[in-house]
């Protein structure tokens, strides 16, 4: 069983087939997965909405992913990076974060989306993601619930 269910992935993809191909994979894991495929898009998304993890592929048309990699680390959001030539199509400057190579793979994205929430995170280790929708039950035990908003 997967440590990901729950799990809110923005997922930076400038191509529509592999960035349909990535996102079932992510829903097969049991992410929510909201697709960006333009810089301004992910930026948008990176500052508006709360998320767990994020998979940014590098060159996105002329433009680059860097900049909502900088957001991510700011707000304590654990990414990486995919890209079809590796390591090496990393600038220096972000070397230190996990690289995918493409083609996206299961076991693979798997893998290091798990490790990211365990070693990568900003706030205290854990394998599970946040629910959603932040629903939690009401103290009193009644079977309401309640849908806090997110902090």
């Amino acid at each position: 069983m997967s440590g990901l269910p729950g799990c809110r992935v923005l997922l930076v993809e400038d191509e529509s087939l592999v960035a349909m191909m990535a996102e079932d994979m992510l829903l097969d894991l049991g992410c929510e997965v909201v697709v960006a495929m333009r810089l301004e898009q992910a930026l948008a998304q990176a500052r508006t909405q709360p998320f767990d993890l994020a998979v940014l592929d590098v060159n996105l048309g002329e433009a680059r992913s860097y900049p909502v990699a900088d957001l991510l680390r700011q707000t304590g959001v654990p990414f990486l990076f995919a890209t079809g030539y590796g390591r090496r199509g990393v600038d220096p400057a972000y070397q230190a974060a996990p690289v995918m190579q493409k083609p996206y793979r299961m076991a693979e994205l798997e893998a290091l989306l798990a490790g990211l929430l365990v070693g990568g995170a900003a706030e205290p280790a854990t394998t599970e993601c946040r629910p959603a929708c932040r629903c939690r039950e009401p103290e009193d035990g009644a079977s309401q619930f309640r849908a806090d908003p997110a902090p």
